[in-house]
């Protein structure tokens, strides 16, 4: 049986899972939910949040939780460094994109703090120069590297670019210029 994901069309969780079955170069059904329509999901996965993949019998729900999934059962193909030392970073990086920078950009592009209630013009400057803090470094990694970890893409770069693309594609904002090396390697990534 072919793999199947449920997911929403412009969840950054989601789309790090589609991008990586792309790199993985693994075939699967895509099932668009409607995010104020979760029946199908609950249905399948006995909870609300996707993505949701179904591997034969196996249903795997939470994004990490299916990269894991999909790692352990087809390979690393083009998704992890040969070293153990880096892969353990690649997992660290791709924990940071979900808990540090995701919730940063969610924050901004909402205009609204983690527990729903409207950012104060303070802490929307706060968000702002932290969003800023973490540019700066990426830009420092990239300024050594074409990807996380050398010449090719994989896990951390998929992590990262699925939430960075948020910020982008929803018109709040273009990597500024004076992130040359981080703007360099989000248009790579878009090449993919």
């Amino acid at each position: 049986m072919a793999l199947r994901l449920l997911h929403f069309e412009t969840c950054p969780f989601c789309e790090k899972v589609r991008m990586s079955l792309a790199r993985m170069g693994l075939a699967y059904e895509g099932e668009t939910i409607e995010p104020d329509d979760r029946r199908r999901v609950e249905e399948i996965s006995g909870q609300r949040l996707v993505p949701v993949l179904c591997d034969g019998d196996r249903i795997v729900p939470d994004s990490t939780r299916i990269l894991r999934y999909l790692i352990a059962r087809y390979g690393d193909t083009n998704m992890l460094p040969g070293d153990p030392a880096e892969q353990a970073l690649a997992w660290i990086v791709e924990d940071y994109a979900d808990e540090v920078l995701g919730p940063l950009l969610r924050a901004i592009l909402e205009d609204r703090t983690p527990s729903g209630a409207p950012l104060q013009p303070a802490e929307h400057r706060e968000m702002e120069r932290h969003l800023e803090t973490q540019f700066r470094n990426l830009e420092q990694l990239f300024s050594q590297r074409r990807f996380v970890f050398g010449g090719t893409p994989g896990l951390a770069d998929i992590s990262l670019h699925a939430f960075l693309s948020r910020l982008v594609r929803l018109g709040k904002r273009e990597i500024s210029s004076g992130f040359p090396h981080l703007k360099a390697w989000y248009g790579r990534m878009e090449e993919l």
